[in-house]
């Protein structure tokens, strides 16, 4: 395993540019392959990746997929994702389509692991805002991570207390690491339990000393996202001030419905929890700065030049989340940060995710960091080979941290921890890079929830599978 500073080569690794101030260095921690490996599910028909052994192309849609060029795994999960929106007009009825055939082994027994029997798992009562701490924080976790599911009864005041603390933020949040200090930035999580319980274990749990941010898609494709964002939620909860939480794209009801995170919710808990979760993901905060030195956004930077910290400061978050349709400046600004991506070429392009995406140059990055005093542009929003990659000369920095992304993909995922010299100085980042966490017996295949999926047909409830037609029909109508 290579020392801290040095990549896997065992050779020093820095990412930075010059004058930036802000250094990044990289320290990959690997585990034996044997003890990594996704397991090898049985695939069913819907095209769920039988999780073979070597390299994999990375397919994160079920049947029919579109024909992906073979031109490394970032280009073919951008391809996915633009491919995806089209799909909530004309695939996300197939759960309806496919509900002859037989059901496979896999499917039966995991689904009758979903929860576990009476008994099985010691209650966990939810002790209000006052009482949360570290100490339930990862008793939540243990219970989750064991294949238990907590009551709604017990969780609803959960998500009710985050919510109340996330509307007192702001748009965007400042952060300030002291001498000595640092903070850990994470990438997206997309329902892999798992994986973040091993990273907290890697990384240390949030605390005082050790604040975190997240900074979005904490749900959709995982099967396990609601245990995911439930213990994002404890951590927040128990520590506020040291645990923030970044909304990103796909914390809306319209990524939801087609990638699984509204079928898993009305399946293990039901329509007043939906409403609950959703009332959280308006009040997340779109950006976080720390130390008026590293802007931290899901996506990426707003298309237009005169906008700067004070702009995206003042957008109406709320008022954005239900303002379907506007196009005024506070909704691009809005839909910038959690959707823009950085591209080689100056300037602004068009996103090849459709609609009115772009994407952004080095000269537009350089710009925006120069204007509102800033030396570094950390976001997420794409899947990354190593979990990160650096763009723009060293100013933007690309954090993603689901490893073996989807059951389908052979990445690794990564975080960012930002330190404060004790001695002053501006701030110092060093990337940790890692690999998947063991799937246990019980696992579920992620995407098993999403209605794109005929696999969705064993897995939803039945009033699940209601519920989300009806929203399919709303959607289309709309």
């Amino acid at each position: 395993m290579p020392r801290r500073g040095q990549n896997s080569a065992g050779m020093p690794s820095k990412l930075g540019r010059a004058g930036a101030g802000v250094a990044l260095a990289s320290l990959a921690w690997s585990r034996q392959a044997e003890q990594v490996q996704t397991p090898a599910f049985v695939a069913p028909s819907s095209g769920i990746n039988a999780g073979a052994t070597g390299t994999r192309p990375c397919q994160l849609q079920p049947q029919p997929q579109p024909q992906l060029p073979r031109e490394g795994l970032a280009r073919q999960v951008r391809a996915c994702e633009a491919f995806g929106g089209p799909l909530v007009a004309g695939l996300l009825l197939g759960c309806a389509a496919t509900r002859r055939g037989r059901k496979s082994e896999l499917r039966r027994k995991t689904r009758a692991r979903l929860a576990p029997k009476a008994g099985d798992v010691a209650p966990l009562s939810y002790p209000g805002a006052k009482g949360m701490d570290a100490a339930f924080a990862q008793e939540l976790g243990k219970l989750v991570g064991s294949g238990g599911l907590w009551p709604w009864e017990e969780a609803s005041g959960l998500v009710s207390d985050a919510a109340t603390l996330l509307m007192r933020e702001g748009t965007l949040e400042r952060v300030v690491v002291p001498p000595g200090g640092h903070v850990t930035v994470v990438g997206d999580l997309h329902g892999q339990l798992f994986d973040l319980l091993q990273l907290l274990e890697q990384s240390g749990p949030p605390s005082p000393e050790n604040p975190y941010i997240f900074n979005g898609d904490f749900v959709d494709r995982g099967s396990y996202s609601v245990e995911t964002l439930l213990v994002l939620l404890a951590w927040k909860v128990a520590f506020p001030k040291y645990v923030h939480l970044a909304r990103g794209n796909h914390e809306a009801h319209e990524m939801n419905v087609p990638y699984g995170f509204t079928g898993e919710v009305l399946t293990k808990y039901g329509k007043e929890a939906y409403t609950a979760f959703q009332r959280v993901f308006n009040y997340l905060p779109l950006a976080h700065v720390v130390n008026a030195e590293v802007l931290v956004v899901h996506g990426g930077l707003p298309r237009s030049s005169d906008v700067g910290l004070a702009e995206i400061e003042a957008v109406d978050r709320l008022e954005e989340s239900n303002a379907k349709g506007s196009q005024g400046q506070g909704r691009k600004i809005f839909t910038d940060l959690m959707w823009a991506d950085p591209r080689k070429s100056d300037g602004w392009g068009k996103s090849q995710r459709g609609g009115d995406l772009v994407t952004f140059g080095p000269d537009i990055t350089k710009r925006f960091l120069a204007d509102n005093g800033l030396g570094l542009l950390v976001r997420s929003h794409e899947v990354k080979d190593k979990g990160y990659e650096e763009a723009h000369d060293g100013r933007c920095l690309t954090i993603f941290s689901a490893p073996k992304y989807c059951d389908s993909c052979d990445n690794l995922g990564a975080v960012l921890r930002l330190g404060a010299p004790a001695e002053g100085g501006p701030l110092e980042g060093q990337i940790q890079s890692f690999d998947a966490a063991p799937r246990p017996a019980f696992y579920v295949p992620a995407m098993v929830y999403s209605p794109m999926n005929p696999a969705c047909n064993d897995f939803l409830s039945e009033d699940a599978k209601d519920d989300i037609r009806e929203m399919i029909s709303e959607m289309q109508s709309a």
